[in-house]
């Protein structure tokens, strides 16, 4: 009996040790045979792009050889074992085998940081094959940075930005500086938003800018699928987010806020430009006397004042001169003399702060006004120019922008959604611009004698990307042969001084 028990004793510890190690051994299997996550890996040409599975396995990330080395050439032959693979690709043999760091090429060998694997049922090389290795099989520069998901072949100059996030009272700003212009497209998803950068490849200093800010939280650059795009993460529910492109655009500056907040607060002006030194006179001293403006004081940030801001755009400036009159009077320089008279009655009232889109002789571009506009949140944006306008003179016309083809909104459509593209950005505010520009018709017709026209909707670029009430005000006629004394009088710029204070007052209610 004795024996018996010892026996089963025996048979019992053998059984016991037999099945803990079969699930021992299947726990292992388990966690070392699953790759930990799957990826995407973009292939950047300088004209096209491609997408490769990239797995994680036992820490290491590995990439597809056979669908590799097709994204570059043509793969004749593969002879694939258990453990084992010969790839004939161009005019080149590679054997790769399991656990074994050395690849050959023909008769050289190379060697990786790790060994290839046989990945369920799939040859895998480890990452750092695109640059020990891809090189020598295709003869091209290969720019690779060690830990990203993205390969640069070819002479690509990638783009990159910077980004800087500036707190503001009920909300946030962030301005993303880029190398290299790109092409803004936004969306929203997931409670996110999604602002596409165009096709041009991005190799951004860092991929995950997190916050520590009550609006934002998380800025992510994301081309898993090809397209560079930036993802904000906002850090609380019913925010607006508006984004604006400038300075060549190169320039994003983005603003999180409340909405009651992006309603009623004016927000500092966008970047502008720095005053150039003055080019000698291009007219004679008669009438470059005429037609340089008066010194206008520059326009205070929402630092010094809570005012509304009426932005004040003079048209043309530096290399753009604009039109010119039968004594050689420039159009940029006229409007400079009218806004800077407009300018300075508006701050008389003590009821505004005054933004202008250039100070000097400054060549400023579309998008760089708009910037400016937009970033400042502007009860009215108003653009002087001179031009051609008949025989007669002085004339004034006032216009509002109106799109080349006609834009159809769906029953119901909320006419300024969050997301607007930049070439639409003013369909939202049409009928705010349409009732500014009449009541700025009325008090010039009235205030400087001259009879004008009733205003006009035309495809006006200035005005396309503004988002505020907008409209652009034309004095004339200023054309070779015609005379431009009247333009210049100080009671005909004081009188449209005047018209634009009324205006803007009738165009409020009456309230500052």
């Amino acid at each position: 009996m004795k024996f018996l028990a010892t026996h089963i004793k025996h048979r019992f510890q053998f059984f016991r040790w037999l099945y803990f190690s079969v699930i021992a051994a299947t726990l292992v299997l388990m966690w070392t045979g699953q790759p930990a996550r799957s990826e995407n890996f973009v292939v950047y040409f300088p004209n096209a792009h491609s997408i490769l599975p990239l797995k994680t396995y036992e820490n290491v990330r590995y990439l597809p050889v056979l669908k590799l080395l097709k994204v570059f050439g043509h793969v004749a032959r593969v002879r694939s074992k258990k453990k084992e693979l010969r790839v004939w690709f161009e005019s080149t043999e590679l054997q790769f085998h399991q656990n074994n760091r050395v690849v050959r090429l023909n008769k050289a060998k190379l060697r990786l940081s790790n060994p290839p694997q046989n990945i369920e049922g799939e040859w895998m090389v480890p990452v750092d094959f695109v640059t020990q290795i891809l090189p020598t099989l295709i003869n091209q520069n290969v720019e690779y940075q060690v830990g990203e998901n993205r390969l640069f072949i070819g002479n690509i100059s990638p783009n990159s930005f910077t980004l800087q996030m500036q707190p503001m009272q009920g909300g946030a700003r962030l301005t993303f500086q880029f190398a290299e212009p790109v092409n803004l497209r936004t969306a929203a998803r997931n409670g996110k938003w999604i602002l596409y950068l165009g096709n041009r490849p991005v190799e951004p200093a860092e991929s995950n800018f997190e916050f520590r800010n009550a609006y934002i939280s998380r800025v992510q650059y994301d081309d898993q699928d090809g397209h560079p795009k930036l993802i904000l993460t906002p850090a609380m529910a019913g925010l607006d987010f508006y984004p604006v492109l400038g300075n060549g655009e190169k320039t994003l500056v983005t603003e999180i806020m409340k909405p009651e907040v992006a309603a009623t607060a004016p927000a500092p002006a966008g970047p502008q430009p720095a005053p150039e030194p003055q080019p000698a006179p291009s007219q004679p001293a008669a009438a470059a006397a005429a037609a340089k403006p008066p010194t206008a004081a520059p326009a205070p940030t929402p630092t010094t004042s809570l005012l509304p801001a009426v932005v004040l755009d003079p048209g043309h400036g530096g290399s753009d001169l604009g039109a010119s009159g039968g004594n050689g009077l420039l159009e940029k320089d006229l409007t400079a003399q009218i806004v800077a008279r407009v300018s300075k009655a508006l701050q008389a009232t003590g009821r505004y702060q005054i933004i202008l889109t250039r100070t000097g002789d400054q060549t400023v571009n579309f998008d760089q006004r708009a910037t400016i506009a937009n970033t400042a949140h502007p009860i009215a944006f108003i653009s002087f120019h001179a031009g051609n306008l008949g025989p007669s003179t002085p004339r004034v016309m006032v216009y509002t922008y109106q799109p080349s083809s006609p834009v159809a909104l769906a029953p119901g459509a909320d006419p300024r959604p969050l997301f607007i593209p930049w070439a639409k950005v003013q369909l939202g505010y049409l009928n705010r611009s349409q009732q500014l520009a009449q009541d700025l018709q009325q008090d010039l017709q009235k205030d400087t004698g001259v009879a004008g026209s009733p205003p006009m909707g035309v495809p006006l670029r200035v005005l396309r990307s503004i988002a505020a009430p907008a409209v652009a005000i034309e004095v004339g006629s200023l054309a070779p042969g015609s005379n431009p004394a009247p333009l210049t009088q100080k009671s005909f710029q004081d009188g449209i001084a005047a018209a634009v204070v009324q205006a803007l007052g009738n165009f409020q209610g009456g309230q500052p």
